[in-house]
């Protein structure tokens, strides 16, 4: 097959993570596999790049910069058997490229499902572009089932959508630090029970959630309980001055040594209104065997077992939040057995390779036509 992924950039948010886990994996089962992004490169284009994968960032200023876009089309190296986008703009641009390369256009929804099972709005002439392409695309593939109603809703065809779990590879979650030095170099006493928040600083994450429950289980006896956040974006200012306010939580900024904060850390948490199907945070906490605290938002409740990997709270409860992490910190053996069992989860539920197995037979579905 020959495949050309078509998106924003490659930040570190969780869609741009599972590119750059799925790309490479597709090359390595012998796709012919191109990458094109429109606007940044972002820390994870190198990465792919290295993994052999051509790439190539156009830095359009606008989405009707038409002379760049033509250059992408002169780069893609020949007329692709599919393009797969990601995102609004890059959806409008793949359908043009498709329709140009007579190519089946797949678009991959990472769109989060807020509390009332609707995914996050879009803007008003968002809306309208995905009305005018949706009905055209040959497949979407979702990451949770619980998708497939609202997709319908904003013009998706029901039967050409289909749903792939995410899924990590063990090397995704290779650590390249001692966790004892980790934590050291974060300021973590031995006696301190760590949680880390990974996450994009957006409304919709409610890391301030993250910082009041913290504050409060510290307020309520579990005073060695430690909050970390992991990640950057618009509400960092205001949640700077928050955690001004509220002892025990520190904001580390965007890094990329995540699977190491995690193996340096005691359990994940991530209280959010709006998810996916776990996000890749969490599944790189399972799969390094820590316990998890998450709202029953997108399917957490598909990977987290209440009670048994982890907790999981209603969207917004920040009380229950603040009591899950306080009865962790309170257990850490009872914590280590959830991790072990969360580990155990990933490995038979979440694997890459089960993941990449889906994207393969839904891109095949639509190529070989």
């Amino acid at each position: 097959m020959r495949l050309l992924f078509v998106c924003p950039d490659m930040h570190r948010g969780g869609a741009e993570r599972q590119w750059a886990t799925l790309i490479p994996a597709l090359a390595r089962r012998g796709a012919e596999v191109r990458l094109v992004c429109l606007y940044d490169e972002g820390p994870l284009f190198h990465p792919v790049q290295s993994a052999g994968v051509p790439a190539t960032c156009l830095r359009l200023r606008r989405r009707t910069d038409f002379t760049r876009l033509q250059r992408a089309m002169a780069e893609a190296g020949g007329r692709p058997g599919v393009v797969i986008t990601r995102a609004v703009s890059p959806q409008v641009v793949g359908q043009a490229i498709a329709l140009r390369a007579g190519a089946a256009h797949v678009f991959d929804e990472h769109t989060p499902l807020t509390t009332s099972g609707d995914l996050l709005p879009v803007r008003p002439h968002q809306r309208f572009l995905v009305r005018l392409v949706a009905p055209h695309v040959d497949r979407v593939v979702q990451v949770n089932e619980r998708q497939t109603g609202p997709l319908v809703r904003r013009g998706y065809r029901s039967e050409r959508i289909v749903t792939v779990p995410n899924g990590l590879f063990p090397e995704d979650v290779r650590t390249t630090a001692d966790p004892r030095s980790t934590r050291r170099s974060l300021g973590i006493a031995d006696d301190e029970f760590a949680v880390l928040c990974v996450a994009n600083l957006r409304p919709e994450k409610r890391v301030d959630d993250f910082i009041e429950a913290v504050w409060r289980a510290r307020s309520n006896g579990a005073s060695h309980l430690r909050g970390l956040v992991a990640g950057d974006g618009p509400e960092r200012l205001r949640l700077q001055q928050l955690v001004g306010e509220r002892e025990g939580v520190e904001l580390l900024g965007s890094r990329g040594d995540v699977p190491d904060l995690i193996d340096a850390c005691d359990a994940v948490s991530l209280v959010s209104t709006a998810e996916v199907q776990p996000t890749i945070s969490l599944l790189e906490a399972m799969a390094l065997g820590r316990p998890v605290v998450a709202t029953d938002v997108g399917g957490t409740r598909d990977a987290v077992v209440d009670g048994e990997t982890g907790f999981v709270v209603a969207p917004g409860d920040v009380s229950a939040a603040a009591t899950a992490l306080a009865r962790l910190a309170s257990e850490p053996a009872q914590a280590r057995r959830m991790g072990d069992r969360a580990r155990v989860r990933q490995r038979d539920e979440f694997s890459g390779e089960a993941m990449v197995e889906g994207y393969v037979r839904a891109l095949e579905g639509v190529a070989t036509r």
